[in-house]
């Protein structure tokens, strides 16, 4: 039976436009990713749990016409939006699937590059995400993974809120089976996975008042509001006053927040 697992931010409208501003914050380090693996026009590419549009932009250019791009989600409607963008954009060699990314029933060892993006880390059923990730690659072909490690997420100065609501942001994750570390189990993961030549590059930012990173956890915990309030974390009233209370202080001039770790991690599938 395959393993269905409810994306647990959503897919309001909300939600959507978060993943397309998140995509923007982790551009140049994908980039440097795709530069790194060397992905070469004419080939074959997929991604899987692609939401609204993830990285079908990037890897459709690097592909070019002669190249192919398969993107995959489970939510019909981050789909919607991909197809929108898709066609707005004209990349005709981009394919959307609705699939479960742990069973995509697409063709096995075929692509050149298999990829995902912070959906590892939303699905309690990792290493069957990476088991398809490597069926779906051809002997040669690699597979590469972005996930975060929230060791490094702090603000400073330091504040109350930013500790409660890390705290409860944590435990939600973590009853659900959810890994914020996760990040850091990468390069094991792939190597149990059977790939080898198993590299790692690992990036942070630091964001400022303005920045959309200085907001982006506190959008995250507005998405998690009613999982938050149905584990008996907070009642609403003290999660609007603690999530106002940070929102005041993250828009303070002098307050920082360093970013979750980006854990970029890629294998080889051996011949």
């Amino acid at each position: 039976m395959s393993e269905v697992q409810e994306y647990i931010l959503g897919t309001s409208l909300t939600e959507q436009k978060r993943l397309l501003k998140q995509g923007t914050l982790f551009e140049a380090e994908t980039c440097w990713l795709l530069d790194r693996i060397g992905l070469q026009a004419g080939a074959q590419a997929s991604e899987l749990g692609c939401g609204p549009l993830g990285i079908l932009d990037l890897l459709a250019e690097r592909v070019g016409p002669t190249g192919k791009v398969v993107g995959v989600d489970l939510e019909a409607r981050l789909l919607d939006m991909a197809r929108t963008i898709v066609a707005e954009r004209n990349l005709p060699n981009v394919e959307l699937f609705q699939r479960n990314v742990t069973a995509t029933g697409l063709p096995r060892a075929e692509a050149d590059v298999v990829h995902e993006r912070l959906v590892l880390m939303m699905t309690p059923h990792t290493k069957s995400m990476l088991a398809e990730m490597v069926a779906l690659t051809r002997p040669g072909g690699i597979v590469a993974v972005q996930d975060l490690d929230v060791v490094s997420h702090i603000c400073e100065p330091e504040h109350p809120a930013w500790l409660q609501l890390l705290t409860t942001y944590q435990r939600v994750y973590q009853a659900r089976g959810l890994d914020g570390c996760l990040g850091r189990r990468l390069p094991g993961m792939l190597q149990a996975a059977g790939l080898v030549d198993v590299q790692v590059k690992v990036h942070t930012q630091v964001s400022q008042v303005g920045e959309f990173g200085q907001m982006l956890f506190l959008e995250i915990v507005e998405g998690l509001r009613d999982s938050i309030i149905a584990d008996g974390l907070h009642t609403p009233d003290e999660l609007t006053a603690l999530v106002q209370e940070l929102r005041e202080h993250l828009n303070t001039p002098g307050t920082l927040v360093v970013q979750p770790l980006l854990f970029q991690v890629w294998g080889r599938k051996p011949a």
